[in-house]
């Protein structure tokens, strides 16, 4: 009896293994051929389910956005007050652990490729609303003080930037607990009341 096959599995696991080579030897690494040696396929198999590196790229940082929502709705069914709740998810979009810094490494290959490759998109846009819209949630739970909710969305956005980009570079700093505490510290100097 022939071997079923799920290609949605396997698509992943040659993702994860991009992840993995890119981490590992870099972006400039990532050809097809090491791909293709690393996964265990033939160039002809890696084909079959990505006809080009740019589609195999560009799925792979569609994995990490993919991972990062997954995270973010197994947090909502904790069912967390508003400002713990934002907490845990802004904790999401920084390495906190060893799956989150291959993530954070592979996003940020993925931000200087989209430099000079337009072709890629790791959509910027979207990280930046998801990351302000936290501003605009506690507002209208009506825990935040008379701010300015440009300027904080700001704030809040050039932090988030800064904590990923200094445990991505010093990841002997990763600590989930130290991070919670300093984005808690953040969100407790916008608060009416400490909670």
């Amino acid at each position: 009896m022939p071997k079923i096959v799920d290609h949605e599995e396997r698509r992943k696991h040659i993702a994860a293994v991009t992840w993995k080579v890119i981490s590992e030897q870099g972006l400039r690494h990532a050809t097809s051929r090491t791909i293709a040696k690393e996964a265990g396929l033939s160039q002809g198999a890696l084909r079959h389910y990505f006809s080009n590196q740019e589609s195999l790229l560009q799925f792979a940082i569609e994995l990490v956005k993919e991972q990062l929502i997954e995270r973010i709705k197994r947090l909502k069914e904790k069912k967390l007050e508003p400002v713990e709740q934002m907490n845990e998810y802004l904790l999401e979009f920084i390495p906190t652990n060893e799956q989150t810094l291959l993530e954070m490494e592979v996003w940020f290959a993925f931000v200087t490729l989209a430099k000079t490759e337009k072709n890629l998109n790791p959509d910027l846009v979207g990280l930046q609303t998801a990351i302000k819209d936290v501003i605009v949630f506690l507002q209208n739970e009506g825990v935040l003080k008379e701010i300015d909710v440009e300027l904080e969305q700001e704030k809040l956005y050039a932090l988030m930037n800064g904590m990923a980009l200094n445990l991505y570079l010093e990841p002997a700093k990763i600590n989930r607990e130290k991070s919670k505490e300093l984005i808690r510290n953040y969100l407790e100097s916008i608060l009416t009341q400490k909670r």
